[in-house]
């Protein structure tokens, strides 16, 4: 786990500290006593968020304790879109911790050579594991993917130790050819033909 947030103890209002710089947050869960308040710097949750979403692991360091976390929630803002709120949960070694993660699919390339489309109806999975076993994304190979397949919860390879909370009959993505069928288009354009006749 490389990220390694610091953060400081919140004495201060939400919207003071915000004209400060900073941006408030809440760590919870099995890893701390009660609910801590705390503050970030602003360029570096934003950093991090360049790269990590909700369901990001990453350590916390407050005083002079690491908290081993995972990224509950993000509140941003309406206009500006940039964080105002972050929640991060704070896990045990041995305490399993329920994630949403996002989906990477790799190997769409080979679909537009073959002139067909890869459909993504999901673009994330909620699953649980140890917080160390847990992955910050989910890659997916869809190079092998033909005309007519598709991908389901259940066919997603997770992790050892990372078991599958989202139903496992859900599509993730299947593929379609691009071009239309031909002869589907043709027996269209005859019955359209006949219905002008009459």
């Amino acid at each position: 786990m490389s990220n390694l947030l610091v953060a400081a103890e919140r004495k201060d209002s939400t919207k003071k500290i915000r004209k400060s710089g900073y941006i408030p947050g809440n760590i919870y869960g099995p890893g701390v006593e009660g609910n801590l308040n705390v503050q970030f710097e602003g360029k570096v949750i934003n950093k991090f968020l360049k790269n990590n979403s909700t369901g990001s692991k990453a350590k916390v360091k407050v005083k002079d304790k690491e908290l081993l976390c995972v990224v509950k929630d993000i509140q941003y803002g309406i206009t500006n879109k940039n964080p105002l709120h972050i929640d991060f949960y704070a896990s045990s070694e041995d305490s399993p911790v329920k994630v949403t993660v996002p989906f990477r699919f790799n190997g769409r390339e080979k679909h537009t050579a073959s002139k067909l489309v890869l459909n993504i109806l999901q673009d994330e999975i909620e699953i649980q594991g140890l917080l160390k076993d847990l992955p910050s994304v989910v890659e997916i190979d869809v190079s092998e993917m033909t005309d007519g397949s598709e991908i389901t919860m259940a066919d997603i390879a997770l992790p050892e130790g990372v078991k599958l909370l989202s139903k496992e009959d859900v599509v993730v993505a299947n593929v379609v050819n691009a071009e239309p069928d031909v002869a589907t288009e043709t027996e269209t354009e005859g019955e359209i033909e006949g219905e002008e006749s009459v």
